[in-house]
């Protein structure tokens, strides 16, 4: 198991210094706009939560993870409380997302993730016997967990909404519940969601992104967004135009975070989009060769949940800037900025660390 730690942090500080160096040329430009920030305000930033994050993932990674099953209801609690917490701070452009304490702020929703994959985990164990009946297996969990997917739903935050429920189903059906109930509840998602747009009870913006992405399914016309960022990885091409070189991160809207990964193929084109991509590969393959390896239920299911999260969200990031997904806000792993999602990321694979550490051979 310890090589399997050192593989780990050897991709993910390769990852993050990749990260840094995409986000320092992406995000520099914000100097030329209003309120002028300094070159280097996202960068700096963005290090400092690098060092939180591996000093909580440090922690984390010497806690005995079998004490989270114990502290589930804590956490739990916490965990509302945090996502309630967020309608007491201001709101950005009509969303509120995140708790301020001064000068300091952080996303709840962020940490809600790890919680879903501890709270799963912890579930999975106690019921392991009845995963395939449709009350114990999808049912009950679901019903468990709705008052977190409501929370972030009112933020508003959809996409992290639907992200929180397929992360949850694809975690239930690795754990043994039916294929046919999780493609029950999946539709009658996809039908809710089609029935508030239709009825028109989605946000503005919301509506927007998905008339958007229908358009360019059915007509191939892209949205500006996603056009942009298309144009950005097409004018990279194989070898890209070079760190600081790239044009399009003048014109795509949060080009260091929604849409970094374009911004990064504009600059290091699809070679570097394609070593970028097989290095997390890597980092999934063996977060997963870890899980193979115990025989702890628990810890298995957090270890393959955390694994879909990163993979989860890696595609989605990709998919936005590539147009094969709405523009959903998800960030990329490690890369994107947002201190929030680096922080939980790391702690979250603390925990992955502890369970290898705990049950190496």
């Amino acid at each position: 198991m310890e090589r399997s730690i050192a593989k780990i942090l050897i991709l993910l500080s390769v990852i993050t210094v990749i990260g840094l160096v995409a986000l320092y040329s992406a995000s520099y430009i914000a100097t030329y706009k209003y309120p002028f920030p300094p070159p280097n305000y996202y960068f700096e930033r963005q290090i400092s939560a690098i060092v939180i994050g591996a000093i909580l993932m440090l922690f984390t990674s010497l806690f005995d993870y079998k004490k989270h099953e114990s502290y589930t209801g804590i956490y739990y609690i916490i965990t509302v409380l945090m996502l309630i917490a967020v309608f007491f701070s201001h709101g950005v452009f009509g969303s509120h997302r995140w708790v301020s304490f001064g000068p300091l702020s952080f996303q709840s929703s962020e940490f809600a993730k790890i919680f879903l994959l501890v709270y799963l985990a912890s579930y999975v164990y106690r019921e392991k016997g009845e995963i395939s009946t449709f009350s114990k297996g999808v049912l009950e969990p679901l019903l468990k967990l709705t008052p977190i997917y409501v929370l972030v739903l009112v933020e508003p935050d959809l996409s992290t909404t639907a992200f929180l429920v397929i992360l949850t189903l694809t975690i239930l059906y690795v754990s043994g519940a039916k294929i046919y109930h999780i493609l029950s509840i999946l539709g009658i998602g996809a039908l809710a969601v089609f029935g508030v747009y239709k009825l028109d009870l989605l946000h503005a913006y919301q509506t927007n992104r998905l008339a958007s992405f229908l358009s360019f399914l059915t007509t191939g016309h892209a949205s500006y967004q996603s056009s942009m960022a298309l144009s950005a990885i097409n004018h990279g091409g194989l070898f890209g135009t070079g760190p600081g070189g790239g044009i399009y991160k003048f014109y795509i809207p949060v080009q260091f975070s929604d849409f970094i990964f374009a911004t990064f193929g504009e600059e290091f084109g699809l070679l570097g989009m394609t070593i970028l991509l097989f290095l997390y590969y890597l980092l999934v393959r063996e977060i997963v060769h870890i899980a193979l390896k115990i025989d702890d239920i628990y810890a298995k299911v957090y270890i393959v949940g955390y694994a879909f999260m990163i993979a989860f969200q890696i595609l989605l990031n990709a998919g936005v800037s590539l147009g094969i997904v709405p523009v959903t806000g998800v960030t990329l792993p490690f890369v994107s900025y947002g201190g929030s999602s680096i922080v939980s990321l790391m702690a979250g694979l603390g925990v992955v660390i502890n369970i290898a550490y705990s049950s190496k051979d």
